[in-house]
């Protein structure tokens, strides 16, 4: 109730004979009380200032004329880098020529390197970059490639294919008996056996080289890796370049056995021979030995093949010439 109604209400019993005096003081007292906590502890009313209200975005004024719209610049998508492709591994493991070389050219491969050692030892330090042959099963192979290369001849492998007749190819050799996992397989195995070459041409191989099927088989298994093939050209009825051209597998073919029959003069004779076809085609391929004959002749030929306008040249170096690179 108001302060006035408690006042008046103890006035009206102020005058009757039996209101006590004392409560009537302690009532008075604790209105009193409670009439001062409240006024004490009551919060002002707070003055809030106003003025005028200024908007986030103020308007332009009419008739001002409005700023031109730039509109963003496209957004140009980079395009991504070009992926870096690899030369082929014939490519990256050919020896290097000093510029290109002049032709008439001619590549000399020496096959069976490796089992005959001491024959491997002399053509090693032959005068020019030869191509080397080497049979994977042959012992301490790894080390005579690293040799060989350290000394700036090529390297290819010599793989064992299987013969007509019954003469043995050596270990891991391919047959016309296998399926293609098993061509994979010994190929596989064969090529595993050092690193640094730039293909493979056949050890022996007249019957496995004759069977199409057989053929594409290797051939598309060098194509996914990189490298290239020699045909040795073993049989006439040869179907290695045939497969390796269906397979886009970069290929050559021998134009010259140097020591079918192992007498220097034969020897002799070929090496003309190889001339002949050199000139008349600008390059040539002669497949030899490293037996003792064919590198007596060889260790004198070459100085004198410079001294005629040869260039005698890795085997690759011919690959880039027929492929124009």
């Amino acid at each position: 109730m108001g302060w006035s109604r408690i006042v008046n209400y103890i006035k009206s019993l102020w005058g009757k004979p039996d209101f006590p005096l004392d409560l009537a003081l302690g009532i008075v007292s604790l209105a009193a009380g409670i009439v001062i906590a409240c006024l004490w502890t009551a919060e002002p009313p707070r003055m809030v200032e106003t003025g005028p209200q200024v908007p986030t975005h103020a308007a332009e004024p009419i008739g001002k004329e409005q700023p031109a719209v730039v509109p963003a610049a496209p957004v140009v998508p980079v395009p991504p880098k070009a992926a870096i492709v690899e030369p082929p591994l014939w490519q990256r493991n050919a020896v290097a020529t000093a510029g290109k070389p002049h032709e008439p050219m001619i590549a000399i491969v020496l096959d069976d390197m490796g089992p005959n050692r001491k024959g491997t030892e002399r053509a090693l330090n032959l005068p020019a970059p030869i191509t080397f042959s080497f049979l994977p099963y042959a012992p301490d192979v790894a080390a005579f490639v690293k040799t060989a290369r350290e000394r700036g001849h090529e390297i290819i492998v010599h793989v064992p294919m299987e013969p007509v007749g019954s003469a043995d190819p050596g270990p891991h050799a391919l047959r016309v008996s296998q399926t293609p996992d098993e061509i994979r397989g010994n190929l596989d195995w064969d090529l595993g056996r050092f690193d640094g070459y730039v293909g493979i041409n056949n050890h022996m191989g007249s019957r496995f080289t004759a069977n199409f099927d057989d053929m594409s088989v290797v051939t598309e298994e060098l194509k996914k890796r990189g490298l290239m093939l020699l045909d040795s050209r073993t049989s006439a009825g040869t179907q290695a370049a045939n497969a390796a051209r269906k397979s886009g597998l970069p290929t050559l073919s021998r134009d010259v056995f140097l020591d079918d029959d192992e007498e220097g003069a034969a020897v002799a004779a070929e090496l003309s021979h190889l001339e002949k076809i050199a000139r008349e085609h600008g390059v040539a391929i002669a497949i030899g030995h490293p037996k003792p004959e064919t590198l007596s002749l060889l260790e004198k030929w070459i100085p004198e093949a410079r001294a005629k306008g040869f260039t005698l040249v890795p085997l690759t170096a011919i690959l880039r010439h027929r492929e124009g690179t």
